[in-house]
């Protein structure tokens, strides 16, 4: 959305916008109206009932201290639960950004409940007909109209398969999907008055803000991208015998029903029904922070809402992982600076730290890296050499929320991650009171670096690195080919002396040998391969062909680096 359109609303909006402010000014945020400018949409008699008898609040949502505005967390969240199932999501989603909110605000957030009462069972049945034109008693053994759970965006319930496989089933809340694209409008509407009339939030990016909401909620709303999730979970699981994903059966699954098994346990946060069951929460803490250190260092894809809700403790001992809506994404370069920030805490390498944590940041113009720099440094500072430590990803954490005020940015995934961590060491403590996020960590640091650093690793990242290499060197005669066609067309002015069509002839000479030498060395690496299979049987003058072939091969990239270094003669 463009900011001229950020800062108008279609008509159809304007009564859904009024009650929306009628909420907020009622929650003691008159004062945030007037600064965005429309308190004046307030219907009058609230206005007047405003003048004439003061509503008494425990807790407004706004209030002015010391000539700075000051919002109250707990009043926030109320104020997310009565404007409902979208702003609900919103709170949610804040929660996990401390980065934007502040860390105080992120954990009143993370209060939210978004149980709502059930809706009636004929609406189920009105959205089965509508996704697979069926009711489901007819696609399935047995249907129980009683959900077994209620949110604000789908319930659940217990169903089985034609062939009696208990299954649980999500189904979508109807209307909601009209409901969240209206309220997400409005928030563009109220975000780019942010921008506009409250200086001091500028540099958070409200309505970029709000993209990230919409995007993750809409993704969120389309369960065949949930099951897609679990699926990829389930494979990066699939030699652990302690996780469990449930089975997403996608013949009764639409963008409005998911259908996956049906898993019995506790919660992870209840030890005395653990317990119970014979399951000691001590290795099941174990198992969920090897798990996640798995999805956070190796696989780069990660659970990005591991609450205590979104997993079970099964009879068996095995945790189980669900609710998949919402998910991080780590690329390796990210995944490796990460891992580099790790083992500088590890090491207590402060200046190590803050180094590969800026190689991670968007900075500009208005950053203010040296005041982030001791920011960094005050709080490792304090971690490092108090008498009380606090564990690595606490550290995290509250750097990463540093750079907001800073004028730093770092990527949603990275904030996302940080809140993660935090919430893993909250769920260790959780299951067992003595655990140590630092001790678990660094032994798994270490191994994923060594892990990174084996030579098979080493050579499969050199084999399509030099790949690349050569693909780049093939294209080269052609992207200066079109480079000319263009000059000769007149689309690109240039002015040569005879002096620099000489240095272009060298330069076309130059590239050729790199493409000739590319293409012999593409086929001595993969010879050198072949010969490998026939070590000590084939040899010249009693030296294996193979060593041979791997210092030929050595000799040749030396020179097509010398070459590919080298440039342009002057």
């Amino acid at each position: 959305m463009t900011t001229a359109s950020a800062l108008h609303l279609k008509w159809v909006d304007l009564n859904r916008l009024r009650k929306i402010l009628v909420v907020i000014f009622l929650s003691g945020g008159g004062m945030l109206l007037e600064l965005l400018r429309i308190r004046y949409l307030v219907p009058l008699r609230y206005r007047l009932l405003s003048l004439v008898k003061r509503r008494i609040k425990d807790q407004p949502l706004l209030t002015m201290q010391e000539g700075l505005l000051s919002l109250s967390p707990a009043a926030l969240r109320q104020l997310f639960e009565k404007l409902g199932p979208t702003f609900i999501k919103l709170g949610q989603v804040l929660s996990l950004r401390a980065d934007l909110v502040g860390e105080e605000i992120s954990a009143e957030l993370s209060k939210l409940q978004s149980g709502v009462p059930s809706y009636p069972y004929e609406d189920i049945r009105r959205v089965f007909l509508e996704e697979t034109g069926k009711y489901p008693e007819y696609l399935f053994q047995s249907f129980d109209p009683e959900p077994v759970a209620a949110a604000s965006l789908a319930q659940v319930h217990r169903a089985r398969l034609k062939d009696g496989t208990l299954v649980a089933v999500k189904v979508q809340r109807p209307g909601i999907r009209k409901t969240i694209e209206q309220d997400v409008h409005i928030l563009y509407y109220l975000a780019g008055l942010m921008e506009r009339f409250i200086s001091e939030v500028r540099v958070y990016q409200p309505r970029k803000v709000v993209q990230e909401f919409s995007d993750w909620t809409f993704r969120e709303l389309d369960f065949t991208s949930e099951g897609k999730n679990a699926d990829r979970f389930r494979y990066i699981f699939r030699e652990n015998p302690n996780i469990y994903i449930p089975k997403i059966y996608w013949e009764q699954t639409t963008p409005r029903i998911l259908t996956m098994d049906f898993s019995t346990g506790c919660k992870i946060d209840d030890r005395e029904k653990m317990r119970a069951m014979g399951v000691d929460p001590k290795r099941l803490a174990q198992i969920g922070v090897d798990a996640l250190f798995r999805q956070f260092f190796i696989s780069g894809f990660f659970h990005a809402d591991p609450h205590p809700g979104n997993f079970f403790a099964m009879p068996d001992g095995r945790l189980c992982l669900h609710d998949f809506g919402m998910v991080g994404y780590l690329n390796p370069s990210n995944c490796r600076e990460l891992l580099s920030c790790l083992v500088s805490f590890v090491n207590k390498d402060i200046e190590g730290y803050t180094r590969h944590l800026l190689h991670l940041a968007e900075t500009g113009d208005q950053s203010n890296i040296s005041g982030f720099e001791k920011d960094v440094s005050n709080i490792l500072s304090e971690f490092f050499f108090s008498q009380s430590q606090t564990s690595a990803a606490w550290a995290f954490f509250r750097v990463i929320n540093r750079g907001g005020r800073n004028g730093i940015q770092f990527p949603v995934d990275l904030a996302l991650f940080g809140k993660a961590l935090v919430t893993t060491e909250a769920i260790g403590k959780t299951l067992y009171p003595e655990f140590d996020f630092n001790r678990e960590l660094e032994p798994f640091v270490r191994k994923t670096l060594l892990a990174r650093l084996n030579p098979i690793a080493a050579l499969k990242t050199i084999e399509t690195d030099f790949l690349d290499f050569v693909g780049a060197v093939r294209n080269i005669p052609e992207q200066v080919q079109a480079v000319l066609s263009k000059v000769a067309k007149g689309e690109i002015g240039v002015k040569l002396d005879p002096g620099d069509l000489l240095e272009i002839k060298k330069e076309f000479d130059r590239q050729n040998d790199l493409r000739i030498l590319g293409i012999v060395l593409t086929a001595v690496f993969f010879s050198t391969f072949g010969l490998l299979y026939r070590e000590g049987k084939t040899t010249l003058l009693g030296i294996p062909l193979s060593a041979l072939g791997i210092a030929l091969f050595i000799f040749l990239f030396g020179w097509f680096l010398y070459l590919l270094r080298k440039g342009p003669k002057r």
